[in-house]
């Protein structure tokens, strides 16, 4: 794809629905964490379309290298249409006009380990920006380590 000056927002949904719930927690992990079962990106439109999205999964890899309009773009990031009709889409003269745009979206991902503990409801997790992983790193003692990340994790808890 060819650039086109314009820039698209990253927008992290997934911390925002974190901070939203009764309770939040830090988790700092390693590389040897489970991977997140649904992607933690997406490319979409103002629609709500889904134009692209990481993948996480052996199976999900399969399932799209089977679609026909898919393009990877990454090993770990494929779009789900065609590049050409993203690219026109990101031209200021079609944004004035027909009033469309991209984002990246880190939604909120499901945590599993958590959602077995009795009680709990709403579980959502989700990657903090760059700026943020750092801070919570220092903040809990760990090293700026790329092999380390954090995550946080929201929940309500059911009541009575």
């Amino acid at each position: 794809m060819e650039k086109t000056g314009e820039l698209i927002p990253v927008i992290n949904v997934g911390v925002h629905e974190c901070l939203n719930r009764e309770y939040t927690v830090a988790i700092i992990k390693t590389a040897t964490f489970r991977p997140p079962p649904t992607p933690t990106v997406q490319l979409v439109d103002r629609n709500g379309n889904i134009l692209g999205e990481e993948v996480v999964s052996v199976e999900q890899k399969k399932k799209h290298e089977a679609e026909e309009n898919t393009t990877f773009v990454t090993p770990d990031f494929v779009l789900t249409v065609d590049p050409n009709d993203i690219q026109k889409n990101l031209t200021t003269d079609y944004l004035e006009k027909n009033k469309a745009s991209q984002a990246f979206i880190l939604p909120p991902v499901q945590f599993i380990e958590v959602e077995e503990i009795e009680d709990t409801c709403d579980v959502v997790s989700s990657s903090p920006d760059p700026l943020a992983d750092v801070y919570l790193k220092e903040y809990f003692n760990f090293e700026d380590d790329a092999k380390l990340a954090s995550i946080l994790v929201g929940f309500n808890v059911k009541k009575e």
